[in-house]
């Protein structure tokens, strides 16, 4: 057991049971009795009649389904005994709430002691996800274990940063190039683990003749994918698409631009809507894109719900031209090889429509890509899983007992 210092404890708000010590003894990794209580949780919130309100908290809860850990369990090739490292640290980002849950599962999976630190600003979803977890740790089911969960708050502090780093066999840093040269620089254990989620661009690219040869129902279906990837989270994720590449021919480009555009409007219209602040900021945003960047054409909106900025060719610095709440810039390419000009290893999603799976390692293996840990297709720039950022977050937050 580890003492908190009465002047850590002080300065630190506990979101689930407080205490004055804390455990880092780890259990096997997928221990069934995690599993168990994650599937609980997973059932507590989906039993929500207002579930549909918060697509987020759905998606959480569908992923942490029993079935789904127990498959990923069953898919993890490594046979060797696996346990967690012991107590590791989380450092959640603020720009996508629920966030902290999918990084504590990833721990709680690992078989660690977990603590998670969660941003200043409350935010609904995850109130409602720590409503749930106090209520499974304030069960008899799991009282006799109910000290592998410390979920936390406390305002800037570098002895207090400090106190966490220094006792944690992993870290887990989420939110940004900042936050983990911050994290790295407190002193840790010399055999600490660290996983780390700094600044990430993702994109996304368009064979343009396949989408001609869509019906109706087809192209609706490719609205809905590509709604998820924008809107959903409002461009705030570091999976969201920054950047459309259409590949083709020019004039079928434009053939299929509009058929896509025109449909994806109303599709946009009659599912989504917008704070006055965030048609304000995406104003701006996109009058800064047109003034401050030489490679902008032209700035096309619809009601200020999608903003389409269309690019004349790429830019030395592409990544830094972003946009939120529904903002796409859009180039035109003739082959998918002429994106590796813009990927180095701070690319992290790429969503295709309209390439087979086989073009696509080729294009990652062909043009020796530093960057791109992830292809999915449009649609899916959201899932989570325990592959991510080009890690097994599973195994970097466990070790091997090699018995021979």
């Amino acid at each position: 057991m580890i003492h908190i210092p009465e002047e850590i404890h002080n300065k630190t708000t506990f979101l689930t049971r407080g205490s004055k010590t804390i455990s880092n003894t780890p259990c096997i990794v997928f221990d069934e009795s995690r599993i168990n209580f994650l599937s609980d949780l997973s059932k507590s919130l989906l039993s929500k009649a207002n579930i549909r309100e918060y697509p987020d908290i759905a998606t959480f809860a569908f992923w942490c389904r029993k079935s789904n850990l127990m498959r990923i369990a069953k898919n993890q090739t490594d046979k060797n005994l696996r346990l967690g490292v012991g107590l590791a640290f989380h450092i959640s980002p603020s720009n996508v709430p629920v966030n902290f849950a999918f990084s504590l599962a990833f721990g709680v999976l690992s078989g660690n002691i977990c603590v998670v630190r969660l941003p200043s600003e409350d935010h609904i979803s995850a109130l409602i996800i720590i409503d749930e977890i106090n209520t499974l740790l304030n069960n008899k089911k799991y009282g006799y274990d109910s000290n592998f969960i410390h979920l936390i708050k406390f305002e800037r502090d570098d002895r207090v940063n400090q106190f966490w780093m220094s006792i944690a066999d992993a870290r887990v840093v989420w939110g940004g190039d900042n936050t983990v040269e911050l994290m790295r620089s407190y002193k840790c254990k010399p055999r600490s683990r660290e996983v780390v989620f700094p600044d990430r661009f993702s994109l996304s690219t368009i064979r343009a003749k396949c989408l001609l040869d869509l019906n109706k129902n087809e192209i609706q279906t490719l609205c809905e994918n590509l709604f998820n990837d924008i809107y959903v989270m409002d461009q705030n994720a570091c999976t969201s698409p920054q950047l459309l590449a259409w590949v083709g021919d020019s004039s079928i480009i434009l053939e299929a631009k509009k058929i896509l555009w025109d449909a994806f409007i109303r599709y946009v219209k009659s599912k989504h809507k917008l704070e006055p602040i965030h048609y304000m900021d995406k104003y701006v945003n996109a009058c800064e894109n047109a003034i401050l960047n030489e490679n902008v054409a032209s700035v096309k909106h619809d009601n200020n719900l999608l903003f389409n900025i269309e690019l004349s060719h790429f830019s030395d610095h592409q990544q830094s031209q972003r946009g939120y709440f529904g903002t796409v810039h859009e180039i035109s390419i003739k082959n998918l090889n002429e994106l590796s000009e813009i990927i180095d290893d701070r690319c992290q999603t790429l969503t295709y429509f309209g390439f087979d799976v086989e073009e696509l390692k080729s294009f990652v293996v062909s043009n020796k890509l530093r960057g791109i840990d992830r292809i999915v297709p449009i649609g899916r720039s959201l899932d989570m899983g325990v592959i991510w950022d080009g890690y097994n977050i599973i195994e970097h937050l466990s070790r091997i007992v090699h018995i021979n």
